[in-house]
């Protein structure tokens, strides 16, 4: 049996976390692209957290994962980690605003980088023409 990491806040709280402090680094895109890359990814997919106002979706990924390297600075995908960023982090039962989109576990959390990318690719690929 899996458990939920001790450091998601209990209940529907939200935890305003620093990334990179709890080991793990983020990748964030926009929704319409991150549904694309959710299909894509299947079961391969570790935790998402959804957030409903700024419309975006966001992986966790091993620190400094050299795949996702290519996305820094780019204009809709954002890597983020060991600079100062900060990222909401949702309690398990919470369903709005900001929550989990792939409910974590211990057995899966991180996204493989590698994976990750090449879904982000190939969805920014399929986009016809909208801007992503």
């Amino acid at each position: 049996m899996s458990t939920v990491p001790d450091w998601i806040p209990p209940g529907g709280g939200v935890r305003w976390t620093r990334i990179g402090e709890l080991g793990w680094h983020a990748l964030t895109v926009p929704t319409h692209l991150g549904d694309r890359v959710l299909a894509a990814l299947g079961d391969a997919s570790g935790a998402v957290i959804e957030e409903d106002v700024e419309r975006r979706q966001t992986w966790l990924i091993e620190p400094n994962a050299a795949a996702v390297q290519r996305f820094h600075d780019h204009p809709v995908v954002s890597v983020r980690g060991d600079d100062d960023s900060f990222l909401f982090v949702p309690g398990m039962t919470r369903d709005h605003t900001v929550w989990w989109r792939v409910a974590p576990t211990g057995d899966r959390l991180l996204t493989d980088a590698e994976l990750l990318a090449t879904a982000v690719t190939n969805a920014r690929g399929r986009g016809r023409g909208r801007a992503s």
